[in-house]
């Protein structure tokens, strides 16, 4: 690690940040991890479920808001990691050091946003349930959550025994992605899916028709599946933990949280650094940020190909047959799409990789909010720090766990995600504009101006802002006025 220096710099509300060095810049490659954690954070929901149920129901309708949607979240991600880099804290640290009243509006959100997340754990459970139909003769219902509630006892187990909690996440989210994309690659080489190729990609094309069976019981799905092409909502923040346990930029001076049964404690300070405008500062900090937008480059290409590839798979295969993924078989349906590739086999791979998909976005959503609180606690109480961070971290895991083991009791995962998706389409248009605020304007007291971006790239960002702002504001209206 560099060695930091005893000189502060005042910004905001809470403890100065400290005087640091940027750490050397270690190449762009070997940083590629956070950036596919995040695909298959964002692949959980929008990809296997709600993009291909609206393909399935209404076409080629929606398909042309499909990659502007994965696109939008592109350049929130590298403001998210731009903070990062720089500072070492996160974005909500930030918040709170632009005012703490905006931010505990934030975390009241979150909390609303995510106390639904165990509907994932439920997705992945009709998987499991259709592929091994066990426990014999209990319903559908009875047979996902029980499947659910194995597969989370599992995930628990991997974030308490893991000895560095980010790099077996990392690992487990690879394998993953891996996994389900050669799958699906596989299962669209089949003639039945080829013969739609000319019908199917010109529909990608930015266009919108709407349908003319809408239902406007789908506006929620529809809101939902615009922010998740992608993590979607506040769990956009998570890359930003990500790459601070990857020990990108200025991310190297904090410690990672390891576990309290196999890993060594190390250190996590409250707060983050600042840093002096020399030629060395300077040269790393864009060489780090060169990493940033390689890896959240990979991160949104395989999701937009994976949702693309999705959504030809039940233009081609489900349309047709106007089979629709919903209810306690919201993993189902989609097994056609393997079916037609391997057969029965094919089917119990999907179902297999169904599973992991969606399971495995309780464990990166559960360590990705237990980090958010731990470190807001932190950052805000003094008297908190009396203990070690990851006190805080393994006290939010076992928080998130019983109230997410409660609430997907409380209704079929569709619904549930379909609350959650509302929520975080709501919430990028809440925090977008006070991001732009925190790099362009907040962070430019303390800092050089070399850590800002390309005016260019200024104004991509403020267009992104503004489309979530107007997006949100349009569907409270159609919501309030009973118009949709």
């Amino acid at each position: 690690m560099a060695r930091v220096a005893e000189e502060t710099r005042a910004l905001g509300s809470l403890d100065p940040l400290k005087l640091a060095v940027v750490p050397a810049f270690m190449g762009v490659f070997a940083f590629v991890g956070p950036g596919i954690l995040w695909a298959a954070l964002a692949q959980g929901s929008g990809e296997l479920i709600w993009w291909p149920y609206l393909t399935a129901k209404y076409g080629a309708a929606f398909l042309g808001l499909l990659i502007p949607a994965a696109l939008l979240q592109y350049w929130v991600n590298i403001e998210i990691c731009r903070y990062v880099i720089a500072t070492g804290e996160n974005p909500m640290t930030g918040f709170t050091r632009m005012s703490k009243a905006f931010a505990y509006v934030l975390m009241v959100g979150i909390v609303v946003e995510n106390i639904w997340f165990g509907a994932y754990s439920a997705a992945g459970g009709t998987a499991l349930a259709a592929l091994t139909g066990f426990p014999i003769g209990w319903s559908p219902r009875a047979q996902s959550l029980f499947w659910a509630y194995g597969t989370i006892t599992f995930y628990l187990l991997v974030l308490i025994f893991g000895k560095v909690i980010y790099t077996v996440i990392e690992r487990f989210s690879t394998a993953v992605v891996i996994i389900t994309m050669s799958g699906i690659t596989v299962a669209v080489m089949q003639p039945k899916v080829l013969a739609v190729t000319g019908e199917f990609w010109p529909a990608l094309l930015p266009h919108l028709t709407w349908p003319s069976n809408w239902d406007s019981a789908d506006l929620n799905i529809l809101v939902t599946s615009i922010a998740y092409a992608g993590a979607g909502g506040f769990g956009q923040l998570f890359i930003g933990y990500w790459i601070r346990d990857k020990r990108m930029g200025m991310g190297g001076l904090i410690g990672r949280v390891t576990s309290p049964v196999t890993g060594q404690e190390e250190a996590i300070p409250a707060t983050g650094f600042y840093i002096a405008d020399t030629p060395q500062n300077k040269r790393n900090f864009l060489g780090w940020m060169k990493a940033v937008h390689f890896t959240n480059f990979t991160g949104v290409f395989l999701n937009a190909v994976t949702t693309i590839i999705m959504c030809w798979l039940a233009f081609a295969l489900l349309l047709p047959e106007g089979k629709i993924p919903k209810g306690w078989e919201i993993a189902v349906v989609q097994s056609a799409f393997f079916e037609v590739a391997w057969g029965p086999i094919g089917r119990a791979i999907f179902l297999i990789v169904a599973a992991a998909f969606l399971v495995d976005v309780w464990i990166q959503l559960t360590d990705g909010w237990s980090r958010v609180f731990a470190d807001f606690v932190y950052a805000n109480s003094e008297a908190s720090r009396k203990k070690h961070f990851r006190y805080w971290y393994y006290l939010f895991v076992a928080v998130f766990t019983v109230l997410t083991t409660t609430t997907m009791l409380t209704g079929q995962p569709g619904t549930l995600i379909t609350i959650r998706g509302v929520v975080s389409f709501l919430a990028m248009g809440l925090y977008c504009p006070a991001l732009i605020y925190l790099n362009y304007r907040f962070l430019p007291r303390v800092f050089p101006n070399w850590i800002q971006p390309h005016p260019i790239n200024k104004v991509i960002m403020y267009i992104v802002a503004i489309s979530y702002v107007a997006m949100a504001l349009l569907y409270i209206y159609l919501k309030t006025t009973g118009l949709m």
